[in-house]
């Protein structure tokens, strides 16, 4: 399969600094893939190369098998690539509906999209983009009216509605609520039923709702690729995100992962909790006291929450790891007092572990011993 686009050995060097060094990436039709990285990783940049907005210094771009080195950008925007920046870029003294009709007119001449009569089919269109982006029943407001969210998601469509290939959005939940980021979350995986989307984000839990294939930049270059999990758990990451060495293995990560998801059940992560959390897993993986508290400097800046125990049970992949999680949850809610929501999430733990009851039995008892009395 000839991938979509397709990055290779491109650099951009401003005045000696490589914002891109010797990038290489590549992503198929269809594909819905999130980009992250730290500040300064190279993601704006990415985007202007392949929206010909600055010119790789060496390397190649190409889209669809053509080569997009010294095209115009309304050029490759003609090839089938639309951008959605970061800040919502829409006429606020239009309506949704004029909005939208702006962006399906091939003519792009506000004027005549104002006062010439839109097209039967386009009326469909517009309407159906209006459903799709959740404001049909504000599609005749001013967009000045709409919320931070609601612009965003009206950017969105009138992106789709000049019907790219692919869709290149940079960081579209920044400043939202939560309820507006899940809407939108829903609204791209919604939309990467028929287009290809690159996502540009730095929020992890709205880059854990919508992504299937994670790709991380650093220093200008592709760090790791991967699943959401694979990318969390993958040690270069977490140095790169700590900025800082770190001890923690993936096996520890995961561990930590399970125990965090336990005691944030109740949304409420309890002082008592986070020290069992730590103290248990430095003391698991290190015997020198150095070690260990370099250990839990690192585990707790890497205590997480709300990831699905279905997601995690599965990576345990030795029956030694299983009978740890088990022993480090149970302790962690055992140690204070238990309530119905723990002891729900640690009763669905147990039969995803899949151990035999006695087993369960001792373990229990063996974390008992283990709390401080």
């Amino acid at each position: 399969m000839t991938a979509l686009l397709e990055i290779e050995n491109v650099t951009v060097s401003f005045d000696g600094f490589k914002a891109l060094n010797d990038l290489n990436f590549a992503m198929n039709e269809g594909e819905l893939r999130v980009i992250i990285g730290p500040n300064g990783a190279g993601k704006t940049t990415f985007l202007d190369v392949i929206t010909g907005k600055v010119q790789p210094t060496t390397g190649q771009a190409r889209f669809q098998g053509k080569d997009l080195k010294k095209q115009a950008e309304h050029t490759i925007a003609r090839l089938g690539i639309g951008r959605k920046f970061q800040t919502p870029r829409v006429y606020l003294n239009l309506t949704p509906r004029e909005n939208l009709e702006l962006s399906c007119n091939r003519d792009k001449n506000v004027f005549a999209t104002l006062f010439k009569k839109t097209p039967t089919a386009e009326k469909r269109t517009v309407g159906g983009l209006l459903e799709t982006i959740g404001l049909d029943h504000k599609a005749d407001v001013p967009a000045a009216l709409l919320s931070h969210g609601e612009k965003q998601w009206l950017e969105i469509g009138m992106l789709v509605a000049q019907s790219p290939d692919l869709l290149l959005v940079d960081e579209p939940v920044a400043g939202l609520t939560d309820e507006e980021t899940e809407q939108t979350g829903n609204l791209l995986i919604s939309l990467a039923q028929s287009h290809s989307i690159i996502v540009i984000e730095h929020d992890m839990e709205f880059v854990r709702q919508i992504a299937r294939q994670v790709t991380v930049l650093h220093e200008g270059s592709v760090l790791c690729e991967g699943t959401m999990d694979e990318v969390q758990n993958d040690p270069r990451v977490i140095e790169v995100y700590l900025g800082q060495e770190t001890h923690v293995t993936p096996e520890q990560m995961l561990l930590l992962r399970i125990a965090a998801t336990m005691a944030w059940a109740d949304n409420n992560f309890d002082p008592v909790q986070q020290a069992v959390i730590l103290e248990r897993l430095s003391q698991q993986f290190s015997s020198d006291s150095e070690e260990r508290a370099q250990l839990k400097a690192d585990l707790n800046n890497l205590l997480g929450k709300n990831i699905p125990l279905e997601e995690l049970v599965p990576q345990l992949t030795t029956d030694a790891q299983r009978e740890q999680a088990l022993m480090l949850s149970y302790e962690v809610i055992s140690s204070n007092q238990i309530n119905p929501i723990e002891a729900r999430l640690y009763q669905q733990l147990v039969t995803l572990l899949g151990l035999p009851p006695e087993t369960v039995s001792r373990l229990e008892a063996a974390a008992l011993e283990n709390l401080p009395s």
